[in-house]
Parts: C-alpha cells; sequence; structure tokens
C-alpha cells in the first residue's frame, strides 16, 4: 500500500494550487511508491512517475488503482537521463525529490 504521509491533505491542497493539473500531462521525478502520483492522476490526462528505486516501481505499479491504470505508468529512470522526447510533458513534480 502506497505510504500515507498527509492525511489532513496539505500536500495535495499544495499542488493544485501551484500548477494546473486538470487534463495536463505530468512527469513526477522520484515518484517513489506512487502516492503524490495516484492523488493528481484523477484529473491529469496522464502521468509518468520516474524513478531509479526498483522496489519502489514495483510498490507503484503494485497500488495503482485500476481506474487510474490506463493514465498512469511508472518508468525506471533519473531526471538526469530522461528517456523521453523534448515537450512530452506540461508539468514536472519533484516534490519529494530533491
Amino acid at each position: 500500500m502506497a505510504t500515507e504521509l498527509d492525511p489532513g491533505g496539505a500536500e495535495s491542497t499544495a499542488l493544485f494550487e501551484a500548477a494546473p493539473f486538470n487534463q495536463a500531462r505530468v512527469l513526477e521525478v522520484g515518484s517513489g511508491d506512487g502516492r503524490l502520483a495516484f492523488r493528481y492522476a484523477m484529473v491529469s490526462a496522464s502521468v509518468v512517475g520516474i524513478e531509479p528505486d526498483a522496489t519502489q516501481l514495483t510498490l507503484a505499479r503494485r497500488d495503482c488503482p485500476a481506474s487510474l491504470r490506463r493514465r498512469v505508468s511508472f518508468v525506471q529512470a533519473t531526471a538526469l537521463a530522461l528517456p523521453f522526447r523534448s515537450a512530452t510533458f506540461d508539468i514536472a513534480v519533484l516534490a519529494w525529490s530533491l
């Protein structure tokens, strides 16, 4: 199960105030177990989480709600070597990556 670090929703509120996620193509750098991606994926056009840790990727893929699986994917990668074309995303999230 994805980590629950923000039961009050302050993190989600801050994210939604910071960027227009509605129908956006989102890249999350350091997606970990997917807990943040699942929160904004409901309104985004697509979400790709990149994560170097294979164990975290396994958790994220396993815990992705069935209703989000068509819009959310997780890729083993780092921000130093993105495996995507230029201008693929509208928003990049680095919430807990730094």
